[in-house]
């Protein structure tokens, strides 16, 4: 089923949607949705060494052949060409374990830059919670300074105005507002009455229903995105291509 446009649905939809009143989920309504949906956290992959990542880059056919190449030329006492062979194929690992570094380096970036802690509202108790901790329904109170800790629908809010420039690139603070959006077709920085994850309260204050939590928010899929990104580099997608082309000539001879 698709996610409903909460930024298209007034306070007190978004409130029946979670079943959440004015006093908040109780404790034991939270960690049994923190149970069922999980932390409020970013997707992580597994870091691989820089070992694995090396010996990865020398998986084509291609630098088989040449590795092969450079034997038989040194064989033949050719030292220099065999030599400048190896430089190539060590100098393209090199540059393929860099770029997939950065995409790993960038993915532990994100989540730091995510982490937090929130001020939620359980059984009308406010309450400093960690932000992996942070539940849908649950009723966050925003203030200058903090960051917000999920996607959340604003139900009241009191000269807020949020950096959202690490999402939408937008280098000006955005005045948010609570009020009803009719439009239900509306990119990240037109949803004026929205607040999502990691980024920053710069003025005024408000409360807001969480509608996200995690990956399922508008930074968790971009972490999704760049976790799943592909990292073969130009240089590397050439030798792929031309590795399958020698090896259809090599084997038609």
């Amino acid at each position: 089923m698709d996610t409903p446009r909460f930024y298209a649905l007034d306070e007190g939809a978004v409130a029946a949607h979670f079943s959440t009143g004015e006093r908040g989920l109780g404790a034991r309504e939270a960690a049994d949705r923190l149970a069922s949906a999980g932390a409020n956290a970013l997707p992580e992959a597994k870091p691989e060494s820089i070992a694995v990542i090396f010996l990865r880059q020398f998986a084509s056919p291609l630098l088989y052949i040449l590795l092969a190449a450079a034997a038989i030329i040194y064989l033949t006492e050719e030292p220099v060409d065999a030599y400048i062979i190896l430089f190539i194929l060590f100098f393209n690992a090199i540059v393929g374990t860099i770029q997939e570094g950065k995409a790993q380096d960038t993915l532990r970036a994100l989540k730091s830059f995510a982490t937090t802690t929130a001020t939620v509202l359980r059984d009308g108790v406010e309450l400093l919670v960690p932000d992996a901790e942070v539940v849908p329904g649950d009723l966050l109170i925003l203030s200058e300074g903090g960051k917000v800790p999920a996607d959340a629908r604003l139900i009241s809010s009191r000269g807020l105005r949020i950096d959202e420039s690490a999402l939408t690139g937008e280098s000006e603070p955005v005045e948010k507002s609570s009020a009803l959006l009719a439009d239900t077709d509306l990119t990240l920085g037109d949803q004026v009455n929205m607040a999502f994850k990691g980024t920053n309260v710069v003025a005024g204050s408000a409360r807001a229903i969480v509608v996200a939590t995690g990956p399922e928010t508008a930074l968790g899929r971009i972490a999704g995105q760049i976790k799943s990104v592909a990292t073969e580099i130009p240089l590397q997608a050439t030798i792929r291509r031309l590795s399958r082309a020698i090896i259809i000539v090599v084997a038609g001879i």
